[in-house]
């Protein structure tokens, strides 16, 4: 049998299944969601391809400097729609404009995670905005080579394991491939977030699905992380919580459902293998107020001269300003830190799984204090004034 990454540190990249010539690796989901690739034995002729491909067991080391800009689309609707600057679009519209292809993640019907291919402007609506579960790649890989055979330009956008896995699957990076991947927290559960949506429908809808999910709703703002989770149901009302207050968003970034291997990321730094890698640029507000109107700013980092013109080439569209990787990385902790997970993971993950969001909103509640530390609080309170 072929020696893959061991589960607690697989990423699901796809790219052993990807490119097995036997096709005797399928990539299967576990109870939580993530999937993980699992061999048939009787299939397999031990030709190591899977092996050879693994961007975990052979990690790939970049060793440039990217350089760093805080950059706002001038597309003011484009910057509506988007989870922060709107660079992503100005990107996939550039690439779309060349004849190419856009490969990134959107919701299906049901609201899972899934990655498509877009070939027009308007297919682009759907990839935008975050998407805070793993996304199914399901042959994507494939898709990708087969449209770069065929000489057109593809732009593949997803996490830095995804695009990391991208790379090592095709080889080499034809001068018609364009990766971008993001600054990222960590992966949740498909699974929790399945049954948070329909947690959410059975709590706004009588158990009928929304017709639109925006995690990232700037209404309420989004400087100072204000933005904030809308759920619209089809007769027009939505349920609507500032993201600090949303439960989701207290499992994902308190690392109560994210994946183990996001524990001990072999991705993170501020080089990367992508073209670009962009992100929400927290901080903007201190380091270049002017570029803070309260409609969000991305953080956008050049890894490669072909990202630069890439990058380049949408200045028309774009206002930019140079920053250093020292500002860039103030706020944006997730540029370098990994995500071990929470001392109570196994106990909210199966709570959420059955739907009881209730109990994991009491299991990872802060403890009340005790009288000594009110007394404590209420006497530094008293010194401080």
């Amino acid at each position: 049998m072929p020696k893959l990454a061991e589960q607690l540190h697989c990423t699901g990249c796809t790219a052993c299944a990807s490119v097995c010539p036997k096709g005797c690796i399928a990539m299967v989901a576990d109870h939580e969601g993530f999937r993980y690739p699992q061999v048939d034995p009787a299939l397999c002729v031990q030709c190591g391809a899977c092996e050879r491909v693994c961007p975990v067991l052979h990690t790939l080391v970049p060793d440039h400097t990217p350089r760093a800009y805080a950059v706002i689309s001038r597309d003011e609707e484009v910057r509506r729609a988007s989870s922060s600057g709107g660079v992503f679009t100005e990107i996939a519209k550039t690439v779309l404009q060349r004849g190419g292809v856009v490969f990134g993640a959107a919701y299906n019907e049901q609201f899972d995670v899934i990655h498509i291919c877009a070939e027009r402007e308007a297919d682009l609506a759907g990839l935008r905005g975050a998407k805070y579960a793993q996304s199914d790649l399901r042959d994507t890989f494939t898709q990708v080579k087969s449209r770069l055979a065929a000489g057109q330009p593809v732009l593949f956008s997803g996490t830095p394991c995804q695009v990391a896995g991208l790379h090592a699957f095709l080889g080499n990076a034809p001068a018609h491939l364009f990766t971008v991947d993001f600054i990222c927290h960590a992966i949740p559960s498909p699974a929790v977030w399945r049954a948070y949506v329909a947690h959410r429908a059975a709590q706004d809808n009588d158990g009928q699905l929304p017709c639109a999910i925006d995690l990232r709703c700037k209404d309420s703002g989004w400087s100072h992380y204000r933005y904030s989770n809308r759920f619209t149901y089809p007769d027009g009302h939505s349920h609507q919580a500032l993201s600090g207050e949303s439960l989701y968003m207290k499992l994902f970034v308190g690392d109560h459902i994210n994946r183990h291997s996001c524990g001990s990321c072999s991705f993170k730094g501020a080089a990367r293998v992508s073209d670009v890698t962009l992100g929400d640029f927290w901080g903007i507000w201190d380091i270049a107020p002017e570029m803070d109107d309260d409609k969000g700013t991305s953080l956008v980092l050049v890894q490669s001269e072909k990202g630069q013109e890439l990058f380049d080439s949408l200045s028309p569209r774009l206002i930019a300003r140079p920053v250093t990787l020292k500002d860039a990385g103030v706020q944006n902790p997730s540029l370098i830190r990994t995500s071990p997970a929470s001392p109570l993971r196994e106990q909210v993950v199966p709570l959420a799984l059955t739907g009881d969001f209730s109990a994991c909103a009491r299991l990872i509640a802060p403890p009340s204090p005790t009288p000594i530390q009110r007394l404590k609080r209420r006497l530094a309170g008293v010194f401080s004034r």
